[in-house]
C-alpha cells in the first residue's frame, strides 16, 4: 500500500471518529440545555408561587387587622348600647332627673346636657330641629327656656 492511501485511511478514520464524538456530544449538550431550561422554569415557578404566597399572607394579615378593628368597634358599640340602656333605665326610675335640672330649678338645654355627658348621639342638628319644633308648637320661648303658662303661644310659619 502506498503512503498516500494509508494517510487517507487514517484521515477518514479520524474524521469518522470525530463525527461520532460530535454526534454523541450533541445529544449530551441538548440534554444539558434541556436540564438548564427545566431548572430555570422550576426557579421561575417557585418564585411566582412565593410571590403569590407573600401576597396572600399580606392580605390575610390585613384581613385579620380589619377583623380586630371591627371586633373592637363592635365591642365599643355594644358597650355604648349597654350604657344607653342603663341610662334609659335610670331615667325611667327617675334616678337621673338631676341631669335635666339646673341648680336654680330651671330645665337645662339639651346641648348643655350633651356636652357634659359626652353623648355623641345628641348632635347640634337634632337639637336645633327639636328646639325649632318646640318653638313652633309654643312649648319653649325663643331663647330655649320653657314657655310660661301665661305667655301666649306663637306659631312661626
Amino acid at each position: 500500500m502506498s503512503t498516500g492511501l494509508l494517510v487517507l485511511i487514517i484521515v477518514v478514520a479520524v474524521l469518522v471518529i470525530a463525527a461520532l464524538i460530535m454526534f454523541s456530544m450533541r445529544g449530551r449538550m441538548a440534554a444539558r440545555r434541556q436540564e438548564r431550561a427545566l431548572q430555570q422554569r422550576r426557579e421561575t415557578a417557585a418564585g411566582e408561587h412565593r410571590e403569590a404566597a407573600q401576597l396572600r399572607e399580606h392580605r390575610a394579615e390585613r384581613a385579620e387587622r380589619q377583623s380586630r378593628i371591627a371586633k373592637a368597634e363592635a365591642e365599643r358599640a355594644r358597650a355604648e348600647a349597654t350604657m344607653h340602656e342603663e341610662k334609659a333605665g335610670a331615667h325611667e326610675r327617675g334616678l337621673a332627673d338631676d341631669e335635666f335640672v339646673n341648680d336654680d330649678g330651671s330645665l337645662r338645654d339639651r346641648d348643655e346636657i350633651a356636652r357634659e355627658t359626652g353623648d355623641r348621639d345628641r348632635g347640634r342638628d337634632t337639637v336645633e330641629v327639636d328646639r325649632q319644633e318646640a318653638e313652633r308648637r309654643g312649648l319653649v320661648g325663643g331663647n330655649g327656656d320653657a314657655a310660661s303658662a301665661e305667655a301666649p303661644r306663637q306659631r312661626s310659619a
